[in-house]
């Protein structure tokens, strides 16, 4: 009996070695919309648009509602989310224009990305869609391919800031086939399916950067046409012709066209879930849903927050975020710990199991708030010198501490002192109220200029 138990013990500890030899790290799915408002989602503040699969991804994950991008647009916002560093340290602080327009680029000789750091750690990496850190599209010294993502599908090869969503694309050669009057996000959530699908025996991580919901706004018109009506529902007849008869370009809230290109992210992001459960895969992949900025223009929904893209004040620079990893991220729960987008990559590398990077990091691990742990964390900090789009009146530097944000504008030196929590808004200035608690922020905000070598606004 002795002999038939240790054969037996022996058996138990074979298939559980087995069983642990087949558990790999966990997948890495990131998606970003383009330009999209905070209150854009059902799960926010949108009662017009709908959003029935990231509701799902709401109630299965986490949704933060104090998450925020390291820039009020683009470019310098994806080099934070590539490097881990604020933007005024990588040195890319506004979006970079077509060609020869710019000197900068995302250097591939002075950065380890977040992908190059995942591959060294045993995952194979995938873009599909806007890279947006290189628009030398004759030469790239710094695109996707020359940052070592594996595979690099459906990027940008012209200047796309116009838009490009149907087929056959002007701007995006890598897609050189496709069904007439295809949409553009339809075929990125359909590639991004299928690399899931081709790589789902090791673990893999997966840039799914949509080009939507940026200007121009465009979509198929049998949605646009449904979103038309139920405008003309909710505020009567004719009211959809009257306002968006001559083109998306209105500053009202309900957006048809918007509503519209967001319903095919959604249905990507559904795909996705889909895939991901079909393929055997939800259970250890870490699915994460984002937007690069605020909304654009003043039909942009960014809920009660000021302003939108280009500003940092609330509007331009908090974003909606939701996560999900079943069994490791709280499901249905609201986090409203601040956040910014340099802490992916530490969180990434953290639940990758990855060594911590040898370049510096601007970022937190934020995987602790997963397990209902507090986030140590002593200020945010942004800097928008607006170099390419020469609005003077944007050019500003903000820090967050705690519960109040100073922001420093440049055109007028005008400090203005918020606190977020009593005012979201943005609409009562403390500074004359809390004068020393405004000197205190402003010394910190000017040595962190100076520790990250913050360019100085060209007035």
């Amino acid at each position: 009996m002795k002999k038939l138990s240790n054969i037996f013990t022996t058996v138990l500890l074979a298939a559980a070695v087995s069983a642990g030899a087949q558990i790999k790290k966990p997948n890495i799915v990131f998606i970003m919309a383009d330009d999209l408002g905070w209150g854009e989602l059902n799960t926010y503040a949108s009662s017009f648009n709908e959003t029935p699969n990231l509701n799902k991804l709401a109630a299965q994950g986490t949704r933060f509602i104090q998450a925020y991008a390291a820039a009020p647009n683009c470019s310098p916002t994806r080099a934070s989310i590539m490097t881990g560093q604020y933007p005024a340290r990588v040195g890319i602080t506004d979006f970079l224009p077509g060609g020869q327009a710019t000197q900068k680029w995302l250097d591939p000789a002075k950065y380890v990305t977040l992908n190059e750091a995942l591959s060294e750690a045993g995952y194979h990496t995938g873009i599909v869609g806007k890279w947006h850190l290189d628009t030398h599209f004759a030469n790239l010294k710094g695109g996707p391919k020359q940052h070592g993502f594996d595979e690099v599908i459906g990027s940008e090869t012209k200047y796309i800031a116009d838009g490009d969503y149907f087929f056959p694309y002007d701007k995006i050669a890598t897609f050189d086939t496709g069904a007439e009057g295809e949409y553009l996000t339809d075929r990125q959530s359909k590639e991004a399916a299928a690399f899931i699908k081709r790589n789902k025996a090791n673990p893999f991580f997966l840039y799914l950067t949509y080009y939507s919901v940026h200007s121009k706004l465009d979509a198929p018109e049998d949605l646009v046409n449904k979103y038309k009506k139920k405008f003309d529902a909710k505020y009567g007849d004719g009211q959809a012709e009257k306002i968006f008869g001559k083109g998306p370009g209105s500053p009202h809230r309900d957006n048809p066209y918007l509503a519209a290109m967001l319903e095919r992210i959604d249905a990507g992001v559904g795909e996705i879930m889909e895939t991901l459960e079909k393929s055997g895969l939800a259970e250890n992949t870490l699915l994460v849903f984002f937007s690069d900025n605020g909304g654009a223009g003043k039909g942009a929904n960014n809920g009660k927050f000021r302003e939108g893209k280009m500003w940092l004040y609330e509007g331009g620079i908090r974003e909606p975020l939701l996560i999900r990893w079943p069994g490791k991220v709280k499901a249905g729960a609201v986090e409203d710990t601040p956040v910014s987008s340099v802490d992916f990559y530490p969180t990434f590398l953290s639940i990758a199991g990855a060594a911590p990077s040898k370049q510096l990091c601007d970022g937190l691990d934020i995987s602790p708030l997963f397990k209902g742990k507090v986030l140590k964390r002593d200020e945010l900090y942004w800097h928008y010198p607006a170099e390419t789009a020469k609005t003077p009146e944007k050019m500003a530097s903000v820090v967050r501490k705690g519960d109040y944000k100073l922001l420093e504008f440049y055109a007028d030196n005008r400090l203005e002192l918020y606190n977020l929590k009593d005012d979201p808004s943005e609409s009562r200035n403390l500074t004359e109220i809390f004068p020393k608690k405004t000197a205190k922020l402003k010394k910190l905000l000017d040595a962190w200029k100076i520790n990250v070598n913050a360019e100085k606004p060209n007035l």
